[in-house]
């Protein structure tokens, strides 16, 4: 009995650390690609990349660009793929960085309510959605060919939170870019 118990704790606590993992991410690549051909990468020049451009985001948002560059470097080692400065890669990597603001309505709410006061009472009854505005943040992660065709994509959009210290803001953009690279190669 105490063992089922346990079993029931850790898939209980398995379950509720899933779902804890709060960064959506989408790919999308090309399926006729052999992307166990890729061995090395280089940035795409500032030339090449497209709007958003990773080296405008860079020029506005330097502390940022170093610490996405950083997660992209080292998940990409884990991956066995190595960063190449110029030259003989396989293919090109580049990242783009986006905002917008988003409106968003809460579903309506109800609300009933019946009070006295002295001789008096009333009923009150209130139906409204609550609005609010917040900005997303998009990370996209791109892959291309020598030939400068687009060979896979990843994509995270997320809600913006500042963070407290440079650690915590590190923490999170490593968060983001693993969960987007987790998904490559494509299985």
């Amino acid at each position: 009995m105490k063992t089922f118990m346990q079993i029931a704790l850790w898939t209980g606590l398995s379950l509720g650390l899933l779902g804890c993992s709060g960064v959506p991410v989408n790919q999308d690549y090309d399926t006729s690609y052999d992307f166990s051909k890729i061995r090395s990468v280089e940035w795409l020049s500032a030339a090449q990349q497209t709007e958003p451009k990773a080296s405008t985001f860079a020029q506005q948002n330097p502390l940022i660009a170093k610490r996405i560059e950083n997660a992209i470097t080292q998940q990409l080692q884990l991956k066995g793929i190595t960063l190449r400065q110029t030259g003989l890669a396989d293919a090109f990597i580049t990242y783009h960085y986006s905002t917008k603001r988003i409106l968003q309505a809460d579903p309506v709410s109800t609300s009933f309510g019946f009070g006295m006061f002295s001789r008096h009472s009333g009923v009150m009854f209130r139906t409204s959605p609550d609005i609010y505005e917040y900005e997303e943040g998009r990370l996209v992660i791109d892959i291309i060919g020598r030939n400068n065709q687009l060979l896979w994509r990843g994509i995270s959009p997320s809600r913006l939170v500042e963070q407290a210290t440079p650690a915590e803001t590190t923490a999170r953009v490593d968060e983001v870019v693993a969960s987007i690279l987790a998904q490559y190669p494509p299985k």
